[in-house]
């Protein structure tokens, strides 16, 4: 299910890449195979949070919890890290995906020993003798996280150097090793420390607030929404269709690109699939100049996500809006379509190029998904859009349509499902609820 890029073997540090494919190098599937007891998440961003970093770990806790329940772990809050632990034939698969939740800045395998030198000696010279072939360099590091243990780091260094080679003949290298030896000295025991996992870093989801993502079947919006949670907010989705019927939307695509995205952080979510035929009938029946459909029908999304976010709290809304990629994206639009809006607009790729996204797309696993053949929700609109729309314009345009009316009209049609309990794959009619008098569900989401 996963794939590992190797950065520096030598240091072991491994780079983990988002995508569905699991290739563990043999190199590091020797370590997997060592008697770990399990493997500590570390973070970063979260320890400068200082004495406000209380609700940024317990999320980080929460997170965890669910996306590795899967594998039976057991997730343990300590002071400045979290202690997972697992059987050892699922140890790999688990830490791995533990590399995926936000706010993780990297994972080790990790062995419980006993607060001793000879521990330390004989699980080195165990690992030693384990990962070597043929007389590789190593070199051993040492840290003392509780200073009253009797001797010094680089003592601990030495002695246990001393004895490796004593045991096994092995030659030193202490810049460039081929096996690292690393343990770290606590009050209640020692860890014993494999090669680190790096992981996806950030805030973990659902500590920085929920916000309300227009999603659309192509590749800027999932990677526009992946961003903000990586921020830490809580996302849910809002997708505007061209179906009959909301059960065909479900059937596409779009539920699982947001199905890649929220999975491997443990949480659920909430898609309003709303259907915008009543909108396009508008359009066509009533003169409005065709060079601001585009503008009009953006504005006329942005409205009624406003509605949605509102009634569930959600504190902004996310778009994947790319400075000057499309005619839709100018200043001067993206101007017209803030002014549609009452909550803020958040655009997280506003300067990237497209090569950048779509590199991020393949990263996360959802560009294969997003070039797929679809009917985007801006296919009713004329070739040749406005490209700098004046507001003016467009409200006077705006006001030939019955913009209320639409919007209610929308919102009665609207369903919602939840992502994230069970795979999209097996939804049910029965768990696609219709939104009745406007009322778009349950305030509660996961996270």
């Amino acid at each position: 299910m996963k794939a590992l890029t190797i950065q520096s073997l030598g240091l072991q540090v491994i780079g983990v890449m988002l995508v569905q494919e699991k290739v563990v190098s043999p190199e590091i599937d020797k370590w997997f195979k060592l008697p770990w007891d399990g493997f500590v998440v570390h973070y970063h961003e979260i320890g400068l949070k200082g004495g406000k970093r209380r609700p940024f770990t317990r999320a980080l806790f929460r997170n965890l919890q669910r996306a590795l329940s899967q594998f039976g772990a057991e997730v343990h809050e300590l002071f400045d890290r979290l202690l997972v632990k697992v059987e050892g034939d699922r140890l790999a698969d688990a830490l791995l995906s533990a590399a995926k939740v936000f706010g993780v800045a990297y994972t080790t395998p990790v062995r419980l020993l006993q607060r001793s030198v000879e521990a330390m000696i004989n699980a080195a010279i165990q690992t030693y003798t384990a990962l070597a072939y043929d007389k590789e360099t190593f070199a051993v590091r040492v840290r003392r996280v509780d200073k009253s243990f009797p001797l010094t780091s680089h003592e601990l260094e030495r002695m246990v150097g001393q004895q490796v080679v004593a045991a096994t003949g092995a030659p030193v290298n202490l810049n460039a090793p081929d096996i690292l030896l690393s343990f770290r000295v606590y009050q209640d025991c020692v860890y014993q420390v494999g090669p680190k996992i790096q992981g996806v870093g950030g805030l973990p989801v659902g500590a920085t607030g929920k916000v309300l993502a227009l999603i659309s079947g192509g590749i800027d919006s999932p990677v526009a929404s992946w961003l903000m949670m990586k921020r830490g907010c809580f996302v849910d989705f809002v997708h505007f269709h061209a179906f009959p019927s909301n059960d065909e939307a479900v059937a596409e695509k779009v539920p699982k690109l947001i199905e890649r995205l929220i999975v491997p952080q443990g949480v659920t979510c909430r898609l309003f699939l709303v259907p915008y035929h009543t909108f396009q009938l508008a359009l066509l029946t009533t003169k409005v100049p065709p060079k601001l459909e585009l503008v009009l029908f953006r504005r006329f999304m942005v409205k009624v996500a406003n509605r949605i976010a509102k009634e569930h709290g959600h504190k902004a809304i996310v778009t994947g809006d790319n400075l000057s990629q499309v005619a839709s994206q100018t200043l001067e639009n993206l101007s017209v379509l803030d002014n549609a809006s009452d909550l803020p607009i958040l655009r997280p790729l506003l300067t990237y190029d497209k090569q950048e996204i779509i590199a991020l797309a393949r990263q996360i696993g959802t560009y294969d998904l997003s070039i797929q053949p679809y009917k985007d929700c801006c296919s009713l609109i004329t070739r040749h859009p406005e490209t700098k729309a004046k507001l003016h314009e467009v409200l006077k345009a705006e006001s030939t349509l019955p913009i209320e009316q639409l919007i209610s009209r929308s919102l009665s049609e609207m369903a919602v499902i939840t992502i994230g309990d069970q795979s999209v794959e097996g939804l049910s009619r029965a768990e696609i609820k219709p939104c009745s008098n406007h009322s778009t569900g349950s305030n509660r989401s996961r996270f």
